[in-house]
């Protein structure tokens, strides 16, 4: 099963960002004439600029080249080092009350892979909780000030039962996705124990950051990676090839294949790391085939058709159906059932689980007046606005 194709754009992008010479600036010329102007990039090329400049810079090209790059580069660098110091004061209330987070995505890359803090953009933070430890976490954010993006406290506790992860934002506006489990697609108990026991350590700036080893990194990076998105996300793919760079032959592949299976992420991982395999050839082979030969269930495969599928209707009624299968995976039927509600608010960006039944009449009527929606990531609603 392959990915969703990125545009031309995407892919030239990702050629000057990662390629060695001359390859690099035939990638970046090709980008110049697809888009004409940096003003008319999607916004997932755009947020791949500063490592452009960087490889571009790196190989060999002229600062007469680079000036707008460069001009990029600095921006990233300054909003990342706010992004960085309001991620740290999180983690610092976390540790005051004796919680000790793991820095996930963004800042535990730049903790651990990445070079430069400027090369990994970071909108917002990512930690995961140990299970005994999350309401505790929350509890500490709430209480120094951090608020639910919607709702008060009772209702972020009401439907943390249900997801994965839910963000907090503080009084400067920085949001932290607080995680119960690493990822959404297993939420049972103990799916993250290895996870825990060969944990890694990083430093940014002068701070000790808990964090992921870098197997554990790329399945995170690669499965969200490969997840519906409107506009096909490139960050995936510089996070997974800048990880295993950084590794080097001390990359676990072993480890990866089996987290992989146990996770039941095998298509996923596959199809990613084919993908990832055109910009970093140590990337071997047989693991990719190793993955795709793994025997997957129906719910896996459904899911990642559903997730590589278009705008269409159907592909919108899949979506809901797989993502929340996957989520709810291990619960009993019962609360299934009681907790899908307040699934359909969140994805919905309702105020309660009574809104549910009047907003499935009104989505379904404009589909029947053939006037849909703008289309819109409902499937990132739960970071973006709960």
């Amino acid at each position: 099963m392959k990915l969703r194709e990125p545009t031309p754009t995407q892919r030239a992008a990702l050629g000057a960002a990662l390629l060695p010479a001359p390859a690099a600036f035939e990638a970046w010329r090709r980008l110049q004439d697809l888009t004409g102007s940096l003003d008319a990039m999607d916004a997932a090329t755009f947020r791949s600029l500063p490592m452009v400049y960087r490889n571009l810079k790196d190989a060999g090209l002229g600062e007469d080249e680079l000036g707008q790059l460069k001009g990029i580069y600095r921006q990233a660098w300054y909003r990342n080092r706010l992004a960085v110091s309001a991620a740290m004061r999180a983690v610092a209330t976390l540790r005051a009350a004796g919680v000790e987070p793991i820095a996930l995505k963004g800042l535990g890359l730049i903790a651990t892979a990445y070079p430069e803090p400027a090369l990994r953009p970071m909108h917002d933070v990512d930690l995961l909780i140990r299970p005994p430890g999350f309401m505790k976490a929350a509890g500490a954010l709430l209480n120094a000030g951090w608020q639910p993006l919607r709702g008060d406290r009772e209702d972020y506790f009401r439907r943390i039962r249900v997801f994965h992860a839910l963000p907090l934002a503080s009084p400067d506006s920085v949001e932290v996705d607080l995680h119960r489990y690493m990822l959404e697609e297993n939420c049972w108990p103990d799916v993250d124990a290895s996870l825990f026991e060969q944990l890694a350590k990083g430093t940014v700036g002068d701070d000790a950051l808990t964090t992921l080893r870098p197997e554990d990194h790329v399945i995170n990076a690669c499965v969200h990676g490969t997840r519906w998105d409107p506009v096909p996300s490139l960050r995936w793919v510089v996070d997974t090839v800048v990880i295993v760079r950084a590794a080097g032959r001390a990359f676990d592949w072993e480890y990866l294949v089996h987290q992989s299976v146990r996770r039941r992420v095998t298509l996923s991982m596959a199809a990613a790391l084919e993908f990832a395999a055109d910009y970093e050839p140590s990337i071997p082979g047989p693991t990719i085939e190793e993955l795709r030969i793994v025997p997957a269930g129906r719910l896996q495969r459904l899911d990642f058709r559903a997730q590589q599928g278009g705008y269409g209707a159907g592909f919108q009624v899949l979506r809901y159906l797989t993502r929340y299968a996957r989520l709810s995976s291990g619960r009993s039927l019962y609360r299934k059932a009681a907790d899908f509600p307040t699934y359909l608010e969140c994805m919905w960006e309702l105020d309660r689980p009574r809104q549910v039944p009047l907003e499935g009449l009104r989505r379904v009527f404009r589909r029947l007046r053939r006037r849909p929606a703008a289309p819109r990531d409902d499937f990132t609603a739960v970071r973006s606005g709960h």
